[in-house]
């Protein structure tokens, strides 16, 4: 508990930044299992759906430390409040990288159309890119406070904001063609392999939406 409370005293940011390190360990890993996925590795992909888990673990023991950790007499830059709701958002991310993990251990998808696999690697690597970038959002945002809210820094955090914001969007059409694709090949699917694609695809388009939402919330504490 110490540990944490020092890293308060030097920046509210400084344990987000630890917490983000291991949600963005776990994304990254993620991504490694759904490269596994597509290419029908499964030995592969079912360690690193595991190690995903794993992560995610950690990430939830560390958030509840900090939380443990944060005491109301810390005098900090923003409020007690907004860092508790960032971190919850910030889990948020490494739990909707776990329930994709979770969907690709629960099913083989067989004789799946190329296509599809296709649309869910690209799905896949673009949420992933837009939960990468919260890490540089909270990294950024601890360089904002240190230089006393600067607008060259602002600036370069609103570029980052934009940027995640741009991923989430692009992955609602990709979300969009996959639904429209599935239906599409109905006669070819049966109903598992259907309800298997749709659901990676749901927890897939979460994690950029936890993304976006983790943006917003730093976007708020900017304007206070």
């Amino acid at each position: 508990m110490q540990v944490w409370t020092k890293l308060f005293a030097k920046s509210p940011f400084k344990p987000l930044i630890k917490h983000a390190e291991v949600v963005l360990e776990t994304v990254e890993t993620l991504e490694e299992a759904l490269r596994a996925w597509h290419e029908g590795n499964y030995e592969d992909m079912e360690k690193l759906a595991v190690e995903v888990d794993r992560l995610e673990d950690v990430a939830d023991r560390i958030k509840e430390e900090i939380r443990d950790s944060l005491s109301s007499r810390l005098m900090m830059a923003v409020s007690r409040g907004d860092v508790l709701v960032y971190l919850h958002m910030q889990d948020k991310v490494a739990d909707a990288a776990e329930d994709t993990a979770k969907w690709l251990l629960v099913g083989r998808p067989g004789e799946l159309p190329p296509e599809l696999k296709d649309l869910i690697l690209e799905m896949g690597v673009k949420s992933i890119r837009a939960a990468k970038l919260v890490y540089d959002a909270i990294v950024q945002m601890d360089r904002v406070i240190e230089s006393g809210f600067s607008e060259e820094e602002i600036g370069k955090e609103y570029e980052i904001i934009h940027e995640i914001e741009g991923v989430e969007k692009e992955i609602d059409e990709l979300d969009t063609r996959l639904m429209r694709r599935v239906f599409e090949l109905a006669n070819r699917l049966d109903w598992g392999t259907g309800l298997y694609i749709l659901n990676i695809a749901r927890t897939l388009s979460n994690i950029s939406d936890k993304a976006k939402d983790s943006a917003e919330r730093i976007r708020l504490m900017m304007n206070r």
